[in-house]
């Protein structure tokens, strides 16, 4: 759960260097890949190493790591069809109430609608290490200050959503302040809704 991951990290006192960017394509033969990378600064990191198997919540052993002397980037590479997403988002409705609102169905051959739920003050069972009683909250929150959560959904074609667009028409961009899942300031809307077109059966079908 991503939020058992910020925990691990935003007990340390270098909390500003984490960044987490997320990559989403929908092919035209139903495979949808997922690249996200987590950044981290190089002190922090070695840290987090130091913590032994909850390290691996970040930077799996299958990850691709690139490091410098200030940063280490791990990236999670991973493949599922659309049917499988749909089940996931459909479990994942059933488990944790937080997405309980998660959206993810076919319109039609070609299109489906998408709704992420960003309402963060609706989720239960925030881990201890991130809520306001935690002696550390207030050093978190502030190196938090400059972090984010950024997710791009690409497509054939964006026909509708409450996200930035890009110039083509293809990709739908998400940015999220990641001090709003701790501090809920009512900004967000309450979901992320997009309705993507991933591929053109034309006449007759797909």
């Amino acid at each position: 759960m991503f939020l058992r991951k910020l925990a691990v990290v935003l007990i340390l006192p270098l909390s500003a260097c984490l960044d987490v960017e997320t990559d989403v394509k929908i092919g035209e033969d139903e495979v949808i890949t997922t690249a996200t990378t987590m950044t981290l600064g190089r002190q922090l990191f070695d840290m987090v190493q130091a913590m032994g198997p909850q390290a691996g919540a970040l930077c799996p052993a299958d990850s691709v790591r690139v490091e410098s002397p200030e940063t280490v980037s791990c990236k999670i590479n991973e493949t599922l069809t659309v049917d499988e997403a749909i089940a996931e988002a459909a479990a994942a409705k059933s488990e944790d109430p937080f997405l309980g609102e998660m959206e993810l169905v076919r319109l039609d051959e070609e299109r489906l609608k998408i709704s992420v739920p960003l309402d963060f003050e609706k989720i239960e069972g925030m881990p201890a290490e991130l809520s306001t009683d935690n002696p550390m909250f207030s050093l978190i929150a502030d190196g938090l200050a400059e972090s984010e959560i950024v997710v791009r959904l690409r497509a054939l074609e964006i026909e509708s959503t409450n996200g930035a667009v890009s110039d083509d028409g293809t990709t739908v961009e998400l940015v999220i302040p990641t001090l709003e899942i701790l501090q809920p300031s009512g900004t967000l809307p309450e979901t992320f809704d997009a309705v993507v077109k991933y591929r053109s059966c034309g006449l007759f079908g797909c």
